[in-house]
């Protein structure tokens, strides 16, 4: 299950992080070789920072937990960073910076979970 955090984000009510959640699975659902059908496939947390200063200017998206497959290439990682990254633009369009970093995960380097 892919997990994705967003760090560096300026305060923000809920509904604007609703909002931003809802954008971040539409892009990873997108991404058809991932196989992730609805929000229940991934996990989506926005970390908060303890220092104020700089918030907003930069954000950054990593995307970990992402099981290496063979239809999930190069290219499908980089169209998935893109689509996250697209996502988070169009909510923050003021940012200076966005970055997406998708990192893929070996399962045979250590994993369990309870759904298996």
């Amino acid at each position: 299950m892919p997990v994705i955090k967003v760090w560096c984000l300026p305060k923000s009510e809920e509904a604007k992080l609703n909002q931003l959640h809802q954008s971040i699975v539409r892009a990873v659902v997108s991404v058809e070789e991932l196989g992730v059908k609805s929000e229940k496939d991934i996990t989506c947390l926005f970390p908060t920072d303890m220092m104020k200063y700089g918030l907003g200017t930069e954000i950054i998206v990593e995307v970990t937990g992402l099981y290496e497959k063979p239809d999930r290439t190069d290219e499908v990682r980089q169209r998935l960073a893109k689509r996250i990254g697209q996502a988070v633009q169009e909510q923050f369009p003021d940012t200076e910076l966005i970055e997406c970093f998708v990192y893929p995960f070996k399962p045979s380097q250590g994993v369990w979970t309870s759904r298996m």
